[in-house]
């Protein structure tokens, strides 16, 4: 290529870039429209075209290699791979990263159990904690008690949802793994943890009140409400269990294909855990009244006193439901008290509910 003699080379490197704004450039006063004077933007006009065609196609060819994402995309996409029985291979921007399948299911383990535990220590801690100083017929009790736990589990699912999913009940682990978002192992291992995080925390909240100070009697446990039938309460566990996993596979499993296809986005991204909790906010609003049960209990044989046998109300999680029943069985239950007789209700009625809305999930996911 010819060389472009030294006052120049300055001028022609500029020129694609400032080629809108030719009186931005260099000795661009030398170039008045109309004279005939010699003005550099003329000089060897048609060797610099050649080196603006070519610096033009060099940058153009460029582009389409190597596109720049747009702001908010990610550079690389993460692809999850197995490399072997034992390990997970994971490609990532700046390299491979190689983990156990054991460690991974130890990570999920643990945070599962800490976040049922602590999920129980505010759900039903502010049951009890309010138990001995409220009306329990004022629709202000049952408000603050359905708000903490649905605020709980979107904290909580901010907190973990990136190790182990934040299921926190394990209704919602059975749907997940009908609808196949979540392996039979790695169920049964969350499962686990969640059920030992219950116990824990419920574990805590008798180690905050003593009997005396609780108003419900059995720690929050969940007890079909005077007035109403098992059959009454089961329906409504199965029907909001079963809403609690429509939201959930909406905004965190489903594939996404409305906005931004480029990403495969599963489920609202960071948005999700907002939505989820406002669904168990809105199932405590239905349920506290009817999984909550009035009764009167004698004091050391002086007089009577009604309390809430369950003042925590809805459970629409089984896990949940275990840990405070088995703690309060463990120092002892209030006189009367069916709350193993009602204990399947709490169970079975909220595995149903997720495991329709997970096979209805199931048949009307996309496959790609």
């Amino acid at each position: 290529m010819p060389r472009i003699p030294m006052p120049y080379r300055h001028t022609t490197a500029l020129t694609f870039r400032f080629r809108r704004y030719p009186l931005l450039l260099p000795n661009s006063q030398n170039s008045v429209r109309g004279s005939s004077r010699s003005s550099p933007f003329n000089m060897e006009a048609p060797q610099q075209m050649d080196n603006l065609e070519a610096a033009k196609t060099e940058q153009q060819g460029e582009s389409r290699e190597t596109p720049k994402p747009e702001i908010g995309e990610p550079e690389m996409e993460e692809k999850v791979q197995e490399e072997d029985a034992d390990n997970i291979k994971i490609s990532v921007k700046g390299g491979d990263i190689s983990r156990s399948k054991q460690i991974m299911l130890l990570d999920k383990f643990l945070v599962e159990m800490l976040g049922m535990m602590f999920f129980v220590v505010v759900g039903t801690g502010a049951a009890v904690a309010t138990s001995t100083t409220t009306n329990f017929n004022q629709p202000g009790w049952v408000l603050s008690v359905a708000l903490t736990f649905g605020l709980a589990i979107t904290t909580l699912a901010y907190t973990i949802g990136h190790i182990s999913g934040a299921h926190i009940n394990c209704a919602v682990t059975f749907g997940l793994v009908i609808a196949g978002a979540c392996g039979i192992v790695e169920g049964l291992v969350i499962f686990t943890g969640q059920i030992i995080g219950s116990i824990l925390g419920s574990a805590i909240v008798a180690g905050l009140f003593n009997k005396s100070n609780d108003g419900t009697g059995a720690l929050g446990s969940n007890q079909v409400a005077k007035g109403f039938t098992q059959g009454n309460a089961f329906l409504g566990e199965a029907v909001l269990t079963g809403l609690l996993m429509f939201v959930v596979c909406e905004v965190a499993v489903r594939r996404r294909f409305d906005y931004k296809p480029a990403i495969k986005l599963d489920g609202v991204g960071f948005n999700g855990p907002l939505a989820i909790g406002l669904a168990v906010f809105i199932a405590h609003m239905v349920l506290i009244p009817i999984d909550g049960k009035l009764n009167i209990r004698t004091l050391s044989g002086v007089r009577d006193e009604t309390i809430c046998m369950n003042c925590a109300g809805c459970s629409i999680n089984p896990t949940r439901s275990f840990g405070p029943l088995v703690m309060a069985s463990a120092r002892g239950l209030p006189d009367g008290s069916s709350h193993w007789e009602d204990f399947w209700v709490f169970v079975i009625g909220p595995l149903v509910g997720a495991g329709i809305a997970a096979t209805i999930f199931l048949f009307t996911k996309v496959r790609i």
